[in-house]
């Protein structure tokens, strides 16, 4: 089949393009963690992933679209794990359950030494390497907050929410309390710990309590 047959795209489903793909972005997803941006270099990227530089930029334009798609499988997985094949599906569903499904499964997950590690990594580049947070704001982090705000506002106006609320404060809320309670506080919290926390916080954000769905 000619790139012509196939729409002017490479045909999709090649199993060492695909291999090579996987390699390259946990690569460059390890190296993140453990060096920082400086420490993830193209060059090094290629030698850990076992390919040439050239397979790299063929896939992507800079370090930056890389690393930001590497962090992005790390949140992708994480959602497959918890049974969302389509995170804007989130705008669809009713408040209680999905926070308790968010809770119960997305804690363990949040209290990982790798997320939060991910989570230093990225907010000591933002000053540093504004591209690259830009780049995964844009692509992975907006993307799901527009989605998690329809579902604030549509439980807003089916009266789960109070009418004088500010959904979009209320996301910044939460965000903020998670990375204090993940990066700040001194003592990790497990999972137990997280789960205990979120719902604590959603009871003093004025959330519909998860247990009553």
């Amino acid at each position: 089949m000619t790139t012509a047959e196939t729409g002017g795209k490479r045909a999709p489903g090649r199993p060492r393009s695909r291999a090579a793909e996987e390699a390259i972005l946990k690569a460059a997803l390890d190296l993140f963690l453990d060096h920082g941006v400086e420490g993830a270099s193209i060059e090094r990227i290629a030698r850990r992933a076992g390919v040439g530089k050239t397979t790299i930029y063929r896939r992507w334009s800079s370090k930056e679209e890389l690393l930001a798609q590497a962090m992005g499988r790390v949140r992708e997985n994480a959602e497959r794990d918890m049974g969302v094949t389509d995170f804007r599906d989130f705008a669809a569903l009713p408040l209680g359950p999905t926070l308790r499904r968010m809770m119960e499964q997305g804690a363990e997950l949040m209290a990982s030494d790798e997320n939060r590690k991910l989570l230093a990594r990225l907010i000591g580049s933002v000053q540093s390497h504004p591209r690259l947070m830009a780049i995964y704001w844009e692509t992975y982090l907006r993307p799901r907050r527009e989605a998690f705000g329809m579902l604030l506002d549509r439980a807003q106006a089916r009266g789960e929410l109070p009418a004088s609320a500010d959904t979009a404060m209320l996301q910044d809320m939460m965000g903020g309390a998670m990375l204090h309670r993940l990066l700040i506080d001194p003592a990790p919290p497990t999972a137990e710990d997280l789960r205990d926390y979120l719902a604590r916080l959603l009871r003093q954000l004025g959330l519909a309590e998860p247990a009553e769905g």
